[in-house]
């Protein structure tokens, strides 16, 4: 016989895996900036970038003998060209493997638009990039197209040889299930897991013999 405890967290336990049931809603848009908005039955909240907290005034306490410090160069970090990131997403997938292919064959694409002025330093090789990332962008898409549901698309990849600076703007607006991207996430995290636990193996290994 259950109890009635037993009764509330099991009623509790059906409530939650109702909620996770229900689909998820996000727009992600890149324009120079990152934009995530995701929509959850009557909820909308702005993901990327998140509210912006006020910064308090700090009061300055410094002493008229005291030097001023001398504000250190901040190191640039080098920007990852756009084909790098479309190589790390399919590797990551390949990585990953079962958990990784599970999210993306439960997300549905209801619709992609995408926009990408290739510009280079001279007409020539802008025409060679032109090529390289057309023939990318064919494998990325039939890739993802193995694993995800796409309605409607509309890309437009087109070299401008007057260019000096490439223009790309994407936007997806995806549908998916919270509760197989958990369960996904979980099984990369254990992939992870596992893969760090057999390099430190190996490492120890090396040791050993050394």
């Amino acid at each position: 016989m259950f109890t009635a405890g037993w009764l509330i967290f099991l009623g509790i336990i059906l409530f939650i895996a109702l909620l996770l049931a229900l689909p998820v809603h996000a727009v992600i848009e890149w324009n120079e900036k990152l934009t995530v908005k995701v929509r959850y039955l009557f909820f909308k909240f702005d993901i990327i970038p998140g509210k912006e907290k006020e910064k308090k005034p700090k009061a300055e306490k410094r002493q008229k003998s005291e030097k001023p410090q001398e504000e250190k160069p901040k190191k640039q970090k080098k920007k990852r060209m756009p084909e790098e990131i479309v190589d790390g997403f399919i590797d990551a997938v390949h990585r990953y493997g079962p958990g990784a292919k599970q999210i993306l064959r439960n997300i549905r694409v209801h619709k992609l638009e995408g926009y990408w002025r290739i510009a280079a330093e001279d007409a020539a090789a802008c025409a060679i990039r032109y090529g390289r990332i057309c023939a990318l962008l064919n494998t990325a898409f039939g890739f993802l197209r193995n694993l995800t549901k796409i309605e409607k698309t509309k890309l437009r990849v087109y070299p401008d040889f007057t260019a000096e600076k490439e223009e790309i703007r994407v936007k997806a607006d995806i549908e998916a299930n919270p509760l197989i991207v958990l369960i996904g996430g979980i099984r990369i995290a254990f992939a992870l897991l596992g893969s760090m636990m057999k390099k430190q193996q190996k490492e120890t290994s090396k040791k050993e013999c050394t």
